[in-house]
């Protein structure tokens, strides 16, 4: 039964091995008991110097005592009181620096305890000077309330100015509130509404709450993040203290073996007083953290800030991993853990009070914090883009008034104005803007102050300095037809007058006479002087004048054309309805309001009827324009040509004695001095 025996001696031998390992135990829990008993009456010999308070276990007790309160063995006891325990490490930090402080003095040099000690302080140092920093409004700024009213005074000072228009005739404001990545002015605004927005997840033109606020939510967790950050070191300062208050006190402490087995209290103050060093400066941390992260607006930095925040609290770790010398260090990590016990109760009222304590933080940073930040928020955005942001005003400092310009109501980056277009072809960044022979759209100067000439030329001087009707060059029958360079001048300048009136797509004048009688086809008129009725004395009579477009070239040839014509009353016709049919009109775009809601359309609309139905005669009856007050027969030079080109008879231009007016043709002066 050879197989037999070897079995029976593997059974001995496990049996053997489970009793030498019971019988471990059971020494091991008989040396702790010995221990307890014989430390009451053991004498401890001082090895090394130290304080008065601070002694060395000497190397003939080493054998015969033993650390109680740190040793892991100590868990079977715990097992046996029906209580649970933990095991607590002596951090490694700078914070620890002072636990060992006059114990291994032997071993250590005295640069590394002088260091040691330097280090210690600078950690203190730090962390307070951060938590001061933390608490100056200079860090953490000015309150968000304070943006509501610069913003007030930003909308009512600078967003509506007209010289911040751009090209494209759109207001600063405008530009602002819709995110325009081309403004040069007002960036501090453009960036706060961005930060509000991402902020509030608020679309541009909104301006109430959403339903999802991620600047809201992302707060709310950094605040619970760092706070679970201060709780941690709460946690450690407490079981540190509550650690060292488990080790004996008597009046000299004892180490041994990498542990205390009984701790002077002395040291006990000492340790005391840096653990409530510790919990000052966590708190404070904790209340300027919040405080910090609740007033950042900008939902990309609240996850940095929270970190940066937990930096400050590694401080005693970056300075006991990098700069603690390597025997304190050594020393320190050696440190045999303190068990501390846990009963259940405990461990509940630690949870409850852990939920309590983290429910109340979480509704008061909102109610209290985030919540009125959201809410300042909104407030900040209504006040820079709430209400009508389509309209700039100026000051006229000779008439004391204060005039406004409605501006397009958003930038149309598909549509682009006249000078945007003519950047546009004139840029060369690309072989469709690149320029040919010459600019497309663009009239260069000759230097700066011929510059700032053209720049603020009125409309009159620019008639007054063409020197001839520009149409007429695109005649065949003109000598100047054949002429390149001033076939070439012509074509740029009908391509200019078309841009300017928003079609840049004419082949010519033709495709732009339907735009002669609007009030703001001034070009169209200058360029197009012959589509337009310049050079016909008997066309309609409004805008025939310099200040609206008609050059004073083309108004001298309709001059020379009334020499040849009688001075008498012409019938009603076409021109004579159309005049009349645009007066109400035209009266509303020169004054720049609609005029029919006024008193005066009663008058103005009699005054229409009588006159196409009754021709030159009724100018007998009304000779005056009712608003303007000026003379039909004589005209009005910003906005109509005088009648008495049409009613010469009813003007009183036929006078056969006498000056006859100046605002008649020149016929009846001829006729005049005929007839005398």
């Amino acid at each position: 039964m050879p197989t037999s025996g070897v079995t029976i001696e593997m059974q001995l031998e496990t049996m053997r091995k489970q009793f030498e390992s019971d019988l471990l135990r059971v020494l091991e829990r008989v040396q702790a008991l010995e221990g307890r008993l014989d430390m009451q009456h053991s004498s401890v010999v001082i090895d090394q110097k130290m304080s008065s308070n601070d002694v060395e276990p000497t190397k003939e007790n080493v054998l015969k005592e033993e650390p109680v309160m740190n040793k892991r063995s100590s868990v079977t006891e715990a097992s046996v009181e029906g209580e649970t325990s933990t095991e607590v490490y002596f951090e490694e930090s700078a914070w620890s620096i002072p636990v060992l402080a006059g114990i291994i003095d032997a071993n250590v040099g005295l640069f590394d305890r002088i260091f040691a000690g330097l280090l210690v302080l600078l950690n203190f140092f730090m962390q307070g000077a951060f938590s001061w920093v933390l608490l100056t409004d200079a860090f953490i700024g000015e309150a968000f309330e304070t943006r509501v009213e610069s913003a007030k005074i930003w909308r009512t000072s600078i967003a509506h100015d007209f010289k911040y228009l751009d090209l494209a005739d759109t207001s600063l404001v405008s530009r602002v509130c819709t995110g325009d990545g081309a403004l040069i002015l007002s960036t501090t605004q453009a960036t706060l509404i961005e930060q509000i927005n991402s902020f509030l997840g608020l679309q541009k033109s909104q301006l109430d709450h959403s339903m999802f606020q991620p600047g809201i939510m992302l707060g709310m967790i950094c605040i619970i993040l760092w706070t679970l950050c201060v709780y941690k070191e709460f946690r450690r300062i407490w079981l540190q203290m509550e650690a060292a208050w488990t080790i004996p006190k008597t009046r000299r402490s004892v180490f041994r073996d990498h542990a205390f087995v009984y701790m002077s209290w002395g040291r006990f103050c000492a340790l005391l007083v840096t653990y409530l060093a510790r919990a000052i400066i966590a708190s404070v941390l904790l209340a300027a953290g919040i405080l910090w992260l609740a007033r950042t607006t900008s939902i990309e930095e609240l996850m940095l800030n929270a970190v940066a925040l937990n930096a400050i609290l590694d401080v005693d770790e970056f300075l006991f991993a990098g700069m603690t010398p390597i025997k304190i260090q050594h020393a320190i990590q050696s440190l045999k853990p303190i068990r501390v016990k846990y009963s259940r109760h405990r461990s509940q009222f630690e949870s409850m009070v852990h939920f309590v304590t983290l429910s109340i933080l979480v509704l008061t940073s909102y109610y209290l914090l985030l919540g009125p930040l959201g809410d300042t928020m909104l407030a900040v955005k209504n006040e820079l883009c709430g209400g009508n942001q389509a309209f700039v005003v100026a000051f006229n400092s000779e008439t004391q008034q204060t005039f406004g310009l409605r501006t397009s109501e958003t930038r149309d980056y598909e549509s682009l104005s006249a000078s945007e277009i003519a950047v546009q072809s004139h840029k060369a960044t690309s072989p469709e803007t690149t320029p040919g022979s010459g600019p497309a759209y663009l009239t260069f100067s000759a230097n700066k102050d011929l510059f700032e000439a053209d720049r603020t030329r009125t409309m009159a001087a620019e008639s007054e300095l063409t020197p001839f009707c520009i149409e007429m060059l695109t005649d065949p029958a003109n000598p100047l037809f054949t002429d390149p360079s001033m076939q070439a001048m012509t074509q740029v300048r009908i391509d200019i007058a078309a841009l300017s009136a928003g079609r840049p797509d004419a082949n010519g004048c033709g495709d732009l006479g339907d735009l002669c009688d609007t009030f703001d086809a001034r070009l169209v008129r200058l360029t197009c002087g012959t589509t337009c009725g310049c050079l016909n004395p008997y066309s309609s009579a409004w805008f025939k004048v310099e200040a609206q477009g008609c050059a004073t070239a083309c108004l001298n040839v309709a001059e020379m054309r009334l020499q040849n014509s009688t001075c008498q009353d012409r019938p009603p016709d076409d021109n004579w309805r159309k005049f009349w049919t645009l007066y109400p009109s035209v009266l509303s775009s020169f004054y720049g309001r609609d005029i029919t809601g006024t008193s005066f359309y009663a008058g103005i609309t009699q005054t229409v009827n009588a006159m196409i139905s009754g021709g030159c005669p009724v100018l007998a009856q009304s000779p005056l324009e009712l608003m303007t007050q000026a003379s039909w027969c004589q005209g009005m030079p910003s906005l109509f040509r005088g009648l008495a080109t049409v009613c010469p008879q009813t003007c009183g231009c036929n006078l056969a004695a006498g000056e006859i007016p100046s605002y008649c043709p020149s016929s009846c002066a001829r006729a005049g001095n005929s007839s005398s």
